[in-house]
């Protein structure tokens, strides 16, 4: 097995992987799986209207023949500010995609969770290459006769043979303050509202597959750059 050390993220290498971390998501498009987006305009319950676009920018492989989609396109359905003796609502229906090329397409999907930035962080694994498994030492010069070492008789082979020497990036969702026992969270594993402790993201309703419903006391404000995970059920 090899060794996995965590370090910082290299430079000139962003890009790259951002492609490779893309292919790896295309899979997890169907069936109910998740994958990532981010607001590109700020949001709130007292200026938005319903009829208004909410884009969400992604990257999504949907086939190597495929152009990307690049981009969710959402609307507000329901829209209502706090008033008193009621919560505010922001009811919100994701079922456009825009692929790279401009071409749009119909898309089901739900928001199943709403995450500050503030509470994304990253972590980069690098597989630790060994150069030289049977490195030269003066005792290869010296054996009995008809002795044959190990590394002649039986080629060896691991699982670092196939590993690529690619670094794997992680996107986490951590805790706002660090507890006895409290743990960061895979990106997309992760459910519910970090970072807005007001906001409240209502359970699915499967009468509305592709509409979302955050409820809060107070008036809800998400800025751009806000990172939402989606549950996607099909594309066609």
């Amino acid at each position: 097995m090899p060794n996995v050390m965590p370090s910082r993220k290299p430079p000139k290498m962003r890009m790259v992987l951002f492609l490779i971390l893309l292919f790896s998501v295309s899979p997890r498009l169907y069936g109910g799986q998740a994958c990532e987006a981010v607001l590109l305009h700020s949001l709130d319950t007292k200026r938005s209207k319903v009829g208004d676009h909410i884009l969400l920018r992604t990257g999504l492989f949907t086939g190597l023949a495929e152009s990307p989609i690049t981009t969710l396109d959402a609307s507000i359905v329901e829209v209502r500010p706090r008033l008193k003796g009621s919560s505010s609502i922001l009811r919100v229906r994701v079922n456009k995609a825009v692929r790279k090329d401009g071409h749009q397409l119909p898309v089901e999907a739900r928001i199943v969770a709403v995450i500050s930035q503030a509470r994304v962080t990253e972590s980069w694994d690098f597989p630790v290459i060994i150069a030289d498994r049977f490195p030269r030492i003066p005792e290869d010069d010296q054996r009995e006769p008809g002795e044959r070492k190990l590394s002649e008789d039986q080629p060896h082979t691991s699982s670092l043979d196939s590993l690529p020497g690619v670094p794997v990036l992680h996107r986490l969702v951590c805790p706002e303050k660090k507890k006895k026992g409290a743990r960061c969270t895979n990106l997309l594993d992760a459910r519910g509202t970090f970072g807005y402790k007001s906001a409240t993201l209502q359970p699915a309703d499967p009468a509305t597959p592709t509409e979302s419903v955050l409820s809060s006391k107070k008036d809800m404000a998400f800025r751009a750059g806000t990172v939402l995970v989606l549950e996607v059920k099909s594309i066609p």
